[in-house]
This record gives structure tokens, sequence and C-alpha cells, in this order.
């Protein structure tokens, strides 16, 4: 929602006038009795830290054990080639005092090795090495963002070979961000599945014969090698394009290798060089690269077709290398901690959607695949976003699965016939998310209870604060985040009071829901050192002085409730557009002498995150101690 200056102050100068005339609101258009609220995107309560210690946890992974031994040993019903397909389950998380980023381990894991899996190691375990497939445009793609090249740039700017004016593809306009991205509008693969044993089959399907001088000259299997770089170039300049760019995402396995070579050919390193030393090193992984891998330590499935061994080339950026879960943990506790790139602000960046399926529940990033649900906490329903990645080579099928609202990661690796790789990664994710949520909502009841000024200090502030005291409730029910059940000063409800301010003054805006609830904002600062009147009496150790304080920052979604437009009028198709949610344009929208009406502010011992007191600030009201 956006106003001009002046139509804004002539709306509001009347309004006030309106308020200060009346007594009561106006009664509001009948809103839907349906509505159950538009919480924010992100988290709906700070991230849970030490899940090693949960009992909900614990008892989660006990029985998903046990159920995988159960399916293993033939007592329950798999649905997948046991005998046949190796795995690796793990559940990770960098917020753990004993399970940290930098250990590279898990918090659970499960690995199982097939019997049919004779090849490679004979010992499965969170360093042995399985083909990633496309997970690997993880790598590629942190890559480009660490290199230091303007992804605003174009692809030609480092690959002037594209530049040609009879291309069907104008290279000139394609950026290195829309290649990463899969917004490039070009095909996926250069003749990456093309096959020319398969040529018989294609005639009896009823396909016209092709000679070999029908095909391109490198990359075809069973006919040419692979391509070179100029050959591939070359081809470039011949091939047509699947959509304009930034029309609609086009996954492209191409796109990875084109933005590779663009940054070798800007630093004058190939890619092996680039993943070592910009992500492999940085990350302490021991057991990732370009294949092929440590025949030793491999998790080789049967057959003679698998992929185990092969040397991708030119085409590894985007699907060629192996890893293992233990360096599949690091990569993704840095992405959760935010350590990945340079600063935090440019992971979460990374982790936003740059564009969207035709599907409300997925949206494609850079590279995720980002899964929009609502059903993994049944008892406490909201929708959760899981930046996924899934990658796929002959005999390997794996899964890369990241939900930042909780801070936890879910990786499921598997060598063998296809099919298992579902099956375990919604086993994992199933199992685990409910118990994630009910830890988070253990580990938030510190920040329930009421909350009363005056009593809180023996200053000049006390006596102000007992002259119109503030007292606020917070509770929790079966909704996201915190619910207010009562905020007032001097006796008057400051709930009441936004209600009729947003219903009086910013009419427009449409019917405020009356059911105010607290979300985390995820921003914090430090208390300063002098800033002690509020909190100069709190039990704090005695020899070592104040402790660290925070102010962990926390808004009221003001959430807008649809009207009934089917009751109020005859005219149709009315309802069609009721799943419209709003509350992220009005966040901070209106302020009290500089100060949001809807800011909560925790103040938390730094260390233990023990709430030491709650701040309003635009009442002004100091700090607020628990009852108690």
């Amino acid at each position: 929602m956006r106003l001009r200056n002046s139509g804004f102050w002539a709306i509001l100068c009347i309004a006030c006038e309106s308020i200060a005339q009346q007594a009561t609101p106006a009664v509001p258009p009948t809103p839907i009795p349906s509505y159950s609220g538009c919480p924010v995107d992100g988290p709906v309560l700070p991230r849970p830290t030490n899940l090693s210690k949960s009992k909900h946890i614990r008892a989660v992974t006990e029985n998903l054990s046990t159920a995988l031994d159960s399916a293993i040993d033939g007592e329950a019903k798999a649905g997948w080639d046991v005998k046949n397909a190796s795995f690796s389950l793990a559940f990770v998380s960098p917020h753990d005092d004993e399970f940290g980023a930098e250990g590279g381990q898990p918090l659970w894991e499960y690995h199982h090795l097939a019997e049919g899996n004779t090849k490679g190691t004979k010992s499965l375990n969170g360093d042995s090495q399985y083909l990633i497939g496309s997970i690997s445009k993880l790598f590629s793609n942190l890559i480009l963002l660490k290199s230091g090249l303007n992804l605003e740039d174009s692809v030609t700017k480092y690959l002037p070979e594209l530049k040609n004016d009879s291309s069907p593809v104008r290279w000139e306009n394609i950026t290195l961000a829309s290649l990463g991205e899969h917004l490039s509008g070009i095909p996926p693969n250069y003749n990456g599945f093309e096959f020319y044993f398969l040529a018989p089959l294609y005639e009896k399907l009823g396909f016209p014969h092709l000679s070999e001088s029908d095909y391109d000259g490198c990359g075809i299997a069973g006919l040419s090698s692979s391509c070179t770089k100029e050959q591939l170039l070359n081809g470039m300049l011949e091939i047509s394009p699947v959509s304009v760019p930034f029309s609609r995402p086009l996954y492209s396995q191409l796109s990875y290798t084109l933005f590779i070579l663009a940054v070798s050919e800007a630093t004058g390193k190939d890619y092996d060089q680039l993943l070592d030393e910009l992500v492999i090193q940085p990350m302490g992984m021991k057991n990732t690269g370009a294949s092929p891998g440590d025949d030793a330590k491999a998790v080789i499935p049967p057959g003679d077709t698998v992929s185990w061994g092969a040397d991708f080339g030119i085409n590894a950026p985007g699907g060629g290398l192996y890893s293992s879960i233990n360096d599949l943990t690091l990569l993704a506790n840095s992405v959760l901690d935010k350590t990945a790139l340079e600063n935090p602000d440019q992971v979460r960046k990374w982790l936003k959607p740059k564009s969207m399926s035709s599907s409300r529940s997925t949206l494609v990033g850079d590279p995720w695949e980002i899964q929009r649900t609502t059903n993994l906490t049944p008892d406490h329903p909201h929708t959760i976003d899981i930046y996924a990645k899934s990658g796929g080579s002959n005999g390997y099928v794996s899964q890369f699965s990241l939900v930042d609202q909780y801070g936890v990661g879910f990786l499921a690796l598997t060598a063998g016939p296809p099919g298992s790789v579902s099956i375990l990664n919604d086993a994992l994710i199933g199992s685990l998310m409910p118990a994630i949520e009910q830890e988070t909502r253990d580990q938030a009841q510190k920040y329930l209870g009421n909350f009363t000024s005056g009593a809180a200090t023996s200053s000049e502030l006390a006596k102000k604060q007992s002259e119109a005291p503030v007292t606020l409730a917070l509770s929790m029910d079966d909704k996201p985040g915190l619910k207010l059940d009562a905020l007032t000063r001097n006796g008057s409800s400051i709930i009441e009071g936004i209600l009729t301010i947003f219903t009086q003054a910013l009419p427009m805006t449409g019917i405020l829901n009356p059911d105010f609830r607290l979300y985390p904002s995820e921003y914090e600062v430090p208390v300063p050192a002098d800033d002690k009147d509020a909190y100069s009496n709190l039990p704090f150790d005695s020899e070592k002085g104040r402790k660290n304080l925070v102010r962990e920052h926390w808004r009221i979604n003001i959430d807008m409730v649809p009207q009934d437009n089917k009751r109020m009028s005859d005219l149709p198709a009315q309802g069609a557009l009721v799943d419209i949610c709003l509350s992220w344009q009005l966040a901070d929208w209106v302020t009290y002498g500089g100060q949001g009406i809807d800011k909560v502010v925790f103040v938390l011992e730094e260390k233990s995150r023990e709430v030491v007191g709650v701040e309003v600030p635009a009442l002004r009201s100091g700090r607020l101690a628990k009852e108690g």
C-alpha cells in the first residue's frame, strides 16, 4: 500500500477530526468468519537451539530409526529396493552447543549399505562419497556469488565469442544472474540428452531415420566425445531459446556451465580451482569434488550403467560433483547460520525466491527449489518454506533441504534403483517437523506471562511509570506466534486504541484483525553499558559485574481481515480474490513520537537468552517485569 503524500495528509486530517468527535469507532464491513490470519513470512517464534537435547526430537529420531530398521529387515513395507539401494540420512542444525556448525556433524544420522552394493566402501558412514547430481548447483552458485563479479554483467563481457548478430539467442541480454536463477530462457542442455544408440528405438516409434551427419559434432552419447569449450560456445550461436529471458523459470544445466566458464575467464582459474578455493577449503570439506571420487570411500550401486567414476568434464558445474553427509552438513549449517557468504544479509538474499512456477506451492530460487507447505505441523498449521535442491545422476538420487524458519536442515543421499529418496525424505522431514515445532514452542514459554511497570526500578523513571502503569499479557495457543491478550496504559486498552486508529485514521486499509499476535523481527541490538536505569537491580554476577544484555525486537502483526463481499453485494464473482495477504504492507506503518505502535522489545541476557524485561517503545514504558 502506497499513498501520495498530499492525499494521505488530507485523509488523515479528516480522520483525526473524526476521532476527536466520536467516542467509538465506526462499524466496519462484516469480516469473513473463517479468516484464520496471515502470519509473517519467516520465523513465527525464535529459532530453537540445542535440539540434540530435546525430548521431542529424541523420541522421534528413535522411532524413525526403529521404523527404518524394520523396513530394512523386511518386518515393515519399505517401498523401495532394500537389497540394492544404499542411503544416508541426516538431520542438521548449527544452533547446538554439542553439534555446532564447525564440527560438520549431524544431530542425527542413519546409514544403510545394501547387500547388492558390492563395490566401493565396506563401511558406510558420514564420510562416504555419493554422486549428488544437481545439488552440485549449490556449490557452483556459491562460486558465482563469491567470485566478486557483477552479476548484472552480460555473459558476453566474459565470453565475447557469444557476440553474434545471427545467433537466435540474444546473448548480450543474458546476465550472469539470470543464468544462475534459471531465467535466461536458454535450453536445459546442449546435446545432454542426445542418444545415438537409441536411434533404432526412435525409428521404431515413428521418428524419421537420421544419418550421422544430422547430429551435432560433440556430446552425442554413442557417437561423439564430450564438447570442448570452443565447440560448446560455437554451438551456443545456433541453439534456439526456449523462451525469452525473464519470462518464466526454465531449469538449465547449460546455464551453470556457461557462468562458470565466465568466472573462469575472469579469474584465470578452472572449475576445480574455484571449487577448492571458494568453497571446499573455507568450509573444511574433505569428501567433495568434481567426479571421479575415491572408489574406496564410494557408495557404488550395482549395475554397469551407473555414473560413478565418470568424468563430467565441462558439465560438472551443473551436476558432476560427489560429496558426503558430513560435507553437506557443513554446507547446510553455513547457510543456516548465515556464514556461507560474506555477510548474513547476502545469505538471506540468496535464499529468497527469484521467480515462481505455475504452482502456488512452488517457487524458484538461485538455484533453490522452494516448496511452500502448510501440512508439516498439523497441530499448529502455518506456512513453512522448504529451501531444497534435488539431484540425480545415473544410479544416484539425492535431496538437500533447509527450513530456515527453524534453522534446521535435512539430507538424503541414495545409491541404487530410484524410488527410495522420495519415501525417505518424506519420512525424515514429515516426522521431525512436528517435533521441532513443539520444541520451538516449549523454548518460547519464557516470553509468556503478565508483565508490569513500576516495580521494576527504583529511579525517577519508576515514579513516572507508577503514575501511568503499563501492563502486557502474552500467551500461546494453537496458532502461530505469541498471542497479545492485553496491553494497557493507565487503565486504557492500547489494543482498542490501535483498532480505533486504523479503523478511523486509516479506513482505506480495511478491517483490522483484532487477534493481535507478536512475531520476532530477527533484529537484535546490544543494550548500551550505560543504560542501567531499568536493569541495575537485576541479580547479575557481583564479581564480573553487569551481564551483556540485548534488545530483541518483535512486532505486532497488523493483519487485515477480508470483508465478506458475498454478503454485502449481489454483483458476480464476489469472494474470488479473498486469499490475499496484506499484513506485509502494514508493519511500522503508524508511529507515535517516532516509535512504531506495533513494536514490542524483549530484553534478554545475551548468553543464556533469559528474558529480563519487556519494553513498549511507543508507550515509553521502560522495563516491564514479569509478575511472580
